[in-house]
């Protein structure tokens, strides 16, 4: 039983590190959309579209890690 939790815990940390990953990955994606702004390459509608996607995709992602965490969890306390 101990063992489980020590395992649960393991796949929380595990879930936060991917979570911190996808929020590094978010921020270098949303300076590469201001520096095409500051640029001129794409209009300021352009980068808030942008944006907007971009959210888009890392909420998505972030729901997915978290429905992949509550299987385990589920899964590693199963007797």
């Amino acid at each position: 039983e101990e063992r489980r939790r020590d395992y649960v815990k393991l796949a929380k940390e595990k879930t936060e590190e991917a979570r911190v990953g996808i929020r590094n990955t978010r921020a270098e994606a949303w300076n590469s959309i201001k520096k095409a702004k500051i640029d001129g390459e794409i209009s300021e509608d352009d980068m808030y579209y942008g944006e907007s996607e971009l959210q888009k995709v890392v909420d998505s992602y972030n729901k997915k890690l978290e429905e992949i965490f509550l299987q385990k969890e589920k899964e590693l306390l199963e007797v």
